[in-house]
């Protein structure tokens, strides 16, 4: 729990550093990541305007550390998603498909700032792995479905290609609007669901007009 006592004219922070991660989430998915800085944090928070600087030297080192967290919780949701499926690749590749889009659109404050290139360098090495390790997930998966006969042997490169361009592209399409201003999904239908039952099926061939 936060404890906020008042001291000064200003407000203290029992934990500071949470709530500015969570404030910045939270002013994302209002108004954008354009919204975000330091300056606009002080003032939704209530503490000086030095504060936030005993914990982010710059607000590209918040937004880094915001989807640096994304990162963590999406390899817990995709772990999740997976769990028990180990001996199907084809199921858990779906599982996998299905905690991503579901991730995006629960975490969509995280989900803007994750893939963000110029976030690349702002943090240690150690504190990006969460990163790969989502990404070996899903290369992971594929070479599983190779292997299985699931999926033409060879180079799963461009199996890993389509696979991540289209969980991420629906997601980001469905948190901007665009799937349902079109109808490409129906009102009333699991996003993540659908998008996963897709992927496999255009994967392995199953998908027909």
């Amino acid at each position: 729990m936060v404890r906020i006592a008042k001291k000064a004219g200003a407000y203290h922070h029992g934990n500071l550093r949470r709530v500015l991660l969570d404030a910045t989430v939270k002013l994302i998915e209002k108004d954008g990541v354009s919204a975000v800085s330091l300056h606009a944090l002080t003032r939704r928070t209530g503490v000086s305007s030095g504060a936030p600087y005993h914990h982010f030297t710059s607000r590209e080192q918040l937004l880094a550390t915001v989807a640096a967290e994304g990162f963590e919780l999406l390899v817990a949701e995709m772990q999740q998603s997976v769990a028990g499926t180990e001996a199907d690749p084809v199921a858990y590749l779906e599982g996998l498909g299905r905690a991503y889009v579901r991730f995006a659109i629960n975490h969509r404050g995280h989900f803007r700032v994750m893939f963000r290139a110029e976030l690349a360098d702002q943090l240690p090495a150690d504190e990006q792995r969460p990163g790969d390790e989502a990404f070996g997930l899903l290369e992971r998966a594929i070479l599983r479905c190779q292997d299985a006969g699931k999926l033409p042997a060879g180079d799963a490169r461009p199996f890993v290609l389509l696979a991540w361009s289209l969980v991420h592209g629906a997601s980001d399409l469905w948190i901007d609007g665009s799937l349902t201003k079109v109808g490409l999904v129906p009102d009333g239908t699991d996003l993540a669901d659908a998008v996963a039952s897709t992927l496999v099926r255009l994967l392995t061939g199953q998908l027909r007009p």
